[in-house]
């Protein structure tokens, strides 16, 4: 065998080549933010207009020259797109993006790429400085009556702490997709000198952090994250039941090892919010797979030289992501034999608990219902892909 090795084709572009992350974390950006604008657009459809703004609190760009590969290009894309669609349906949707940036020669960057590639449809704004520093200026600009997402992903964890975050948190019509940086703040976690911080970034009494030391890898990866959506939620304006504080999460991975890079985390007041979210993320979960397959086939490829030539046949969805007796026996657990609704806020309860893919939960209750453990009394035929439709508030019963 001659000449340099050549690799097979990668299902990440050449701009994300060692940003898998970048790509995966982008791939859920792009895919909510579509669904949620088409959504918010939509119910405001007998009004007509409707105004919708994004806000991303730490823009960059960092470590790429190539801005289309930035989340910058995908939200402009994505609110131009949308608001094509809206209007195709008959709402006049205004679209605008703020964009903060604390470094000099990043924002130079970004104001020019602003200049030159913001489509004629949004309204696009850039703001320098630091982002602690310009929230009052931040909710001026998106006002009181707009629909806001603000996409919060920092290069460091101090500057998203929960007394940072909380003037945007009591801000009315809001959603927030959070970069929290467990990687990161797991190993300060651990730092004696520190702790008093990570208290204060969670929400929580010292304590909290303190007595993590004594816990498993994996429980200290759920109280850290747990604690942080607790008191993100805590931090909500009041609210009235079903619309209240809910988060989900997803789970990035470092793609050449198992453990956790970061995790975003979603916050929402609206069940439909939570539930979408988390169908998206199934397909995201599913890319993420796929790059990691793909990252541990180069390296092999790479010690020996040999292409393999059947690696990149993986299937892009996976048949189930938890384990499918688990799911059944919650179900079997949760429900009886006096009729359960479960409507929009109660399956995202579940969501929100579980941190099941609704896709897994609607697996396992066929299965069930295949087996003839349970009934949902509303169904009118037979459902093979979907048996429970939260929207219509169905009944669950156990036979």
């Amino acid at each position: 065998m001659t000449g340099a090795f050549e690799a097979a084709p990668s299902l990440v572009p050449p701009s994300y080549r060692g940003r898998e992350q970048a790509w995966i974390k982008h791939q859920l950006l792009e895919s909510y933010l579509e669904k949620l604008m088409l959504i918010v657009g939509m119910a405001a459809k007998r009004q007509g207009t409707i105004e919708i703004c994004y806000v991303d609190c730490f823009s960059g760009p960092w470590g790429t020259s190539e801005l289309e590969s930035t989340s910058i290009a995908v939200s402009l894309r994505t609110m131009a797109k949308c608001r094509q669609k809206l209007a195709e349906l008959g709402v006049t949707a205004s679209m605008r993006a703020l964009y903060i940036e604390r470094d000099d020669q990043a924002f130079a960057n970004l104001e020019r790429y602003l200049d030159s590639a913001t489509p004629d449809t949004v309204s696009a704004k850039c703001f320098h400085g630091d982002f602690v520093d310009l929230r009052e200026q931040i909710l001026t600009w998106s006002g009181r009556d707009s629909f806001t997402f603000f996409f919060v992903d920092p290069k460091g964890w101090k500057s998203i702490g929960i007394d940072k975050l909380r003037p945007l948190l009591q801000r009315p019509r809001s959603e927030f997709l959070i970069n929290f940086i467990y990687d990161f703040i797991n190993r300060t976690a651990s730092m004696a000198e520190w702790q008093s911080d990570i208290a204060e970034f969670l929400g929580v009494p010292i304590e909290a952090v303190q007595e993590l030391e004594h816990h498993s890898p994996q429980d200290r990866e759920e109280k850290l994250l747990g604690h942080y959506r607790s008191s993100l939620k805590a931090a909500l304006p009041p609210q009235r039941s079903p619309f209240i504080g809910r988060t989900a999460y997803v789970r990035v991975l470092d793609p050449s090892r198992e453990r956790a890079k970061y995790h975003l985390v979603y916050l929402s007041s609206h069940p439909k919010g939570t539930i979408e979210f988390m169908t998206i993320s199934h397909g995201v979960e599913a890319i993420q797979q796929r790059v990691r397959a793909d990252r541990r086939k180069d390296a092999r490829e790479e010690a020996s030289g040999i292409r393999d030539m059947f690696a990149d046949e993986m299937p892009m969805t996976p048949g189930g992501l938890e384990n499918a007796n688990d799911v059944d026996r919650y179900w079997l657990a949760t429900l009886s034999q006096i009729p359960t609704v479960v409507d929009e806020p109660v399956f995202a309860d579940i969501l929100e608990a579980t941190n099941w893919m609704p896709q897994d939960l609607q697996a396992s209750l066929l299965r069930l219902i295949k087996a003839g453990k349970l009934k949902n009394l509303d169904a009118q035929h037979p459902r093979n892909t979907r048996p429970l439709h939260p929207e219509k508030a169905e009944r669950l019963v156990l036979l």
